[in-house]
Formats: structure tokens, sequence, C-alpha cells
């Protein structure tokens, strides 16, 4: 059947029956459509679903929804880790070395309509019954709210695909994701960057307060950014959002809270302070491009000396390569 015999069968019903004969004309469009293109796996859309069951335990608990469970710690250093269908800290991509022995102070109580939180010195985690997770400033004041997750599961098996919202404050400000080359502000747009390793962590920045937060996946994925816009005069105030969407899953990450320095200081606990170039590094460089070999750049090196004019380092060029293999010299 062609698209004229499609048009001709619904008018030949006539008026009585136009809306019946249009249900079969979209119809036979789907039956034709599926036949073009084959039967394709079947997805199903997957979210948390309504609070079941608690299981309060050191620093958190895991909190069990109809169709996953979400686990939250709050280490003593004041980190918060959170992971979806039973993901635990470890292990991880970031860790320096094991996860950090969870706050003995802090623990699951009951929240209002049917939630529940965790109050820690730095920071309150607050789950809603269909889960919804929202991170706070001791007094209550919200620093990012991440709607509950989302995810796709093929019934033939596979990894699933995860999708997480976040709002932020209208006054907040990105910085991230690391690992990028471009500058560290993220205004508008995804978190892509040339490098071939962008690692998932953003920083935030609001009047309310600074966070940081790492989503600890290893599966491709994209995150968008979009910073918010505060409401002019009688104007509304427009918040922030983030979408991360990934190959695979769960979702799972942390997220630490405080002054910017208190935060680094937190992230470099979990990851481990970085290695220190050694003392030449900070020096005066020269890059020797084009040819010459040993002789000239013992010349050049002997010109700085003779002129009192600081030099640490000669870097040779690509030309000083050999076979243009990097980490080599042509002896030649």
């Amino acid at each position: 059947m062609n698209g004229r015999d499609l048009v001709r069968s619904w008018w030949s019903v006539g008026v009585a029956g136009a809306a019946r004969g249009l249900r079969t004309v979209r119809a036979a469009w789907r039956r034709r459509g599926a036949d073009a293109t084959g039967p394709g796996p079947r997805v199903r859309a997957r979210v948390p679903g309504a609070v079941r069951e608690v299981e309060p335990g050191p620093g958190g608990g895991v909190i069990r929804f109809a169709r996953s469970e979400l686990r939250i710690l709050v280490a003593v250093n004041g980190a918060v880790f959170w992971g979806w269908d039973g993901a635990g800290p470890e292990p991880s991509l970031a860790l320096a070395g094991a996860c950090p022995e969870p706050d003995p102070r802090a623990e699951l109580e009951p929240d209002t309509d049917g939630g529940w939180r965790v109050v820690a010195e730095r920071v309150t985690v607050a789950v809603s019954r269909h889960g919804a997770l929202e991170v706070l400033t001791p007094g209550g004041v919200m620093l990012r709210r991440d709607l509950p997750p989302r995810w796709w599961e093929a019934e033939d098996g596979g990894p699933a695909r995860w999708m997480q919202r976040s709002e932020v404050p209208a006054d907040a400000r990105f910085f991230g994701p690391g690992g990028r080359a471009e500058a560290p502000r993220s205004r508008e747009g995804k978190g892509m960057s040339a490098a071939p390793v962008t690692v998932p962590v953003q920083l935030v920045v609001a009047d309310a307060g600074t966070h940081l937060l790492f989503d600890d996946n290893s599966w491709d994925g994209t995150l968008t950014l979009r910073e918010g816009v505060e409401g002019a005069g009688s104007g509304h105030d427009r918040v922030g959002t983030g979408e991360l969407r990934m190959e695979g899953g769960p979702v799972r990450g942390w997220v630490m809270a405080g002054t910017p320095a208190r935060v680094l200081l937190t992230w470099a606990s979990l990851t481990g302070a970085p290695v220190l170039p050694p003392a030449w590094a900070f020096g005066h460089h020269l890059v020797r491009e084009g040819a010459g070999g040993e002789d000239e750049v013992r010349r050049v090196v002997a010109g700085h000396q003779e002129r009192g004019l600081p030099l640490d380092a000669v870097h040779l060029g690509d030309g000083h390569l050999d076979g243009g293999r990097a980490f080599t010299v042509d002896q030649d």
C-alpha cells in the first residue's frame, strides 16, 4: 500500500467514520515503517520509583526504591559519596587509596514528605521519596539538586544508558570539567575538549557556597551545562542546569561542599596531592628549533652564560628527534 492508497482509503470511510479512518492511516504508516526498518531491540525506560525500604549504616546507609537503590556515605573528611544500583565507592577512577572511613556521627534519618536525609558537619544530603537528591548547606540552603536518574535498558541485555539532570542556584558559576585545554569557566554548552581525556569534575561557585562534584563513571558520555540568570528587579530567577548522559552506568560520584579552599583540600585528600615537578622545571627554558648538532646547542648555552642570561634547560625541537619519535635524540 502506498501513500495514495492510504489517503484514498481514508476518504472512502466518509465523514461519519473520519476519526476511525485517520487512526487506520496512522496504524498503517506505523506498520509500514516497522516493516521497512525491521524489528529492533525493545528498550525499557526506568526511574527509581518510590521508597520501599531504608537500611541505615555508618555515615549514611542504603535507600531502596521500587526499581533501584541509592547508597549514601559521608566520609570523615566531609566528602559525600552517592551511588545508584548498589554501586559502592570502590573501585574508583580517582581515589588515590582506599575509601576514607565513614563519619560515625552521620546517619540516615526521616525527612519530610516521606524522604530521608543525612546531616553532617559541613553538608546535609536530602533524598525525596522518588529519588531526587539535594545537597544543602548546614543552614538548609540548596547548593545543588539532582533529579531522579533515568536509564534505558534493552531486553536483550547489554549496558544501560543513564541520564541525570541537575539544578544549581541562579547565581552559580561552573568551572570545569577538569582536564580541558580551554578556559576553565563553562558558561553554556557541552563539556567537551580537544584533549583525549576530560575528567568529569566540576567546581560550582555560588553565594550560598561552593561545591565540587566528581562523576565517577568510566563510560563515554556528555555533560551539558547552562548557567542560570538572576532576575533583574521583579524578574524571576532562572536556575542553572546540568545534564549528564552516559553510555553505561550506574551513575555514582562524590560531592564536597564548603569554601573553595576547603573543597579543594578535601578533593586532594581523596585523589592525592599532585606530584611536584623537579626544581629545574620552574626555571628559564629555551626551545631550540631548526638544524644544528651538539656544537650548536653548546654555543647557545655558552652565549647565555657569557651575557648573564638565566637558562635552566634547553629543549630540542622536532628536528632533533630520531625518526620523529618522541623522547628520542637523533645521534647523527
